[in-house]
């Protein structure tokens, strides 16, 4: 690589975590001087268990992570069918799912956080301990960075593309859609919110009318938070959602909050329907905003008072 392309990389990635803001609406932070200059502990950032998240103000200059227990239901899903009035049926599926979205956003962008607080000895020239070390190679598998060598700038450009949350509004509205609501059986019977397949004999539940001599079945979970987990990881690594995760990227690097109408672009793929697919999630979007406003703001009510 010429000195000329690793500046324009070095350029990208420095876009990718200056630019933008996270989806609490807070500036992503970054680091201006030298860590051992900064005296940082965000390491204590760790990659947290599922019910443990990682808060790091972003406007402090010398960042203390402190962790934040997140309360989620590892259960199965309620029974959605009970309600049968379309509004109640909506509110209490949104209801239901909103804090458990957040919480994974909120893990994933701890990890963030922390690969930032990595980036910056790196581009300092400062060692990396050896808990970074080890910490980073689990990112590295877990989110399948090809480049496995932090020294390169090419790694932290896909790292900083993969490692990055997904609007809630279209985990939402696309665990409606490909559930019906929480209604369909792959929900019911395997808590799987998303229509996803696995391809392991037993690994799932078979569906009626497979094609003779396919092997896939649709996934099933031990629990809602799981099906979440594994639908934001499959958009955040799988080749099918590279678009996704380009025009969130790209969105970052021009200041802008990634949304989710924009980001269902990159779904198009999700479904053999292809573009009808996505106006459908896009015009879902649109017809929940008042809804998911106002639980919003009932949780913030209800966390003031």
């Amino acid at each position: 690589m010429t000195l000329l392309n690793k500046w324009a990389l070095l350029i990208l990635v420095g876009g990718l975590i200056l630019a933008g803001r996270a989806f609490s609406g807070t500036t992503q932070e970054t680091f201006h001087v030298p860590p051992a200059e900064g005296q940082l502990e965000a390491r204590d950032a760790v990659a947290a268990p599922q019910t443990v998240a990682h808060v790091i103000p972003p406007e402090m200059s010398k960042v203390v992570a402190a962790p934040v227990r997140i309360e989620r239901t590892p259960g199965d899903l309620p029974d959605f069918s009970m309600h049968r009035d379309v509004p109640t049926k909506k509110a209490h599926f949104f209801g239901y799912l909103l804090p458990l979205v957040q919480a994974e956003n909120v893990r994933i962008t701890a990890i963030r956080k922390r690969l930032n607080y990595i980036y910056d000895h790196v581009r300092w020239q400062q060692e990396i301990n050896e808990a970074d070390a080890v910490w980073l190679n689990q990112v590295t598998a877990e989110f399948r960075i090809k480049n496995g060598d932090s020294s390169e700038t090419d790694f932290w450009v896909m790292a900083f593309e993969r490692v990055d949350a997904v609007p809630e509004d279209l985990v939402l509205v696309q665990a409606a859609n490909e559930s019906a609501w929480g209604t369909s059986r792959f929900a019911r019977e395997g808590n799987n919110l998303f229509g996803q397949w696995c391809f392991r004999e037993g690994c799932g539940i078979v569906p009626a009318g497979r094609p003779e001599g396919a092997t896939y079945e649709v996934a099933r979970y031990d629990s809602v938070c799981e099906s979440i987990g594994s639908y934001m990881h499959n958009l955040n690594t799988g080749r099918t959602y590279q678009l996704l995760r380009e025009i969130r990227a790209r969105m970052r690097r021009e200041g802008e909050i990634p949304d989710a109408t924009e980001l269902a672009a990159g779904l198009v793929d999700y479904s053999e329907r292809g573009m009808a697919y996505v106006n459908e999630l896009r015009a879902m979007i649109r017809h929940s905003e008042t809804i998911l406003d106002e639980l919003r703001l009932s949780a913030e009510t209800d966390g003031n008072s």
